[in-house]
């Protein structure tokens, strides 16, 4: 398994704030859930056609961390 790290997390998303790495990291989500969630923020991946399952804990929280990067 490979481990979340800051730098594995900032491979994904790009540089981060402290405040944003440790929102993230309080999650517990995986580094596929990191790069799910940097996908749909992005619009390079969507949820249509996955049937009625809602997002992942992890996903969603993930999501909504970056979606606050942008405002």
């Amino acid at each position: 398994m490979i481990q979340v790290t800051r730098q594995a997390i900032e491979e994904i998303l790009g540089g981060l704030k402290e405040n944003d790495y440790a929102a993230i990291e309080a999650t517990g989500a995986n580094l596929k859930d990191i790069a799910e969630a940097k996908s749909l923020a992005d619009g390079t991946s969507d949820i249509v056609g996955q049937g009625e399952s809602a997002l992942a804990g992890p996903v969603k929280e993930v999501l909504t961390i970056l979606g606050e990067r942008t405002k």
